[in-house]
């Protein structure tokens, strides 16, 4: 909620007089969203392929991470924090935060390594162990008053 709160501070901070109704749009827009998907996801949630959702939501993760990495950088080299070193090929793509800087190119690549090797290590971490096949596979743990301390 917090940063909910700070990100729409934010937003009604740089907005001019015209756009405050864009960003009350939005707000309202966001809201309608998240009930529509709230009442989609208890209506459905029997038959909701929870591996396929999760699935999806990490690659929206991905996504966001990817984005926010190449605005996060350009900030900061707008600020004069860090350098801007421009590449031999002159490009943006603004909506996924691309700009044409080895700093942002590689902090962005830096995003997709990380996840590749996440990946790379769940996968043969799945591959090495044994398929539980049923539910005594699982194993037990219990948590006494005297364990918690």
């Amino acid at each position: 909620v917090f940063e909910t709160v700070l990100f729409y501070q934010s937003l009604l901070t740089q907005a001019v007089s015209t756009q405050y109704s864009s960003v009350g749009g939005g707000f309202a827009l966001g809201l309608l969203l998240l009930a529509i998907l709230a009442w989609v996801l208890i209506r459905f949630s029997v038959k909701l392929p929870i591996a396929k959702f999760f699935s999806a939501t990490t690659y929206l993760l991905l996504a966001l991470a990817f984005v926010l990495m190449g605005k996060a950088v350009s900030a900061l080299q707008e600020a004069a924090i860090i350098g801007m070193t421009p590449l031999p090929v002159s490009f943006e793509i603004d909506w996924i935060g691309v700009k044409s800087t080895w700093q942002g190119v590689l902090a962005q690549l830096s995003v997709l390594l990380v996840y590749l090797v996440f990946l790379i290590l769940s996968k043969s971490k799945r591959a090495t162990s044994p398929p539980i096949t049923q539910a005594s596979d699982f194993k037990r743990v219990s948590v006494t008053a005297s364990d918690a301390d």
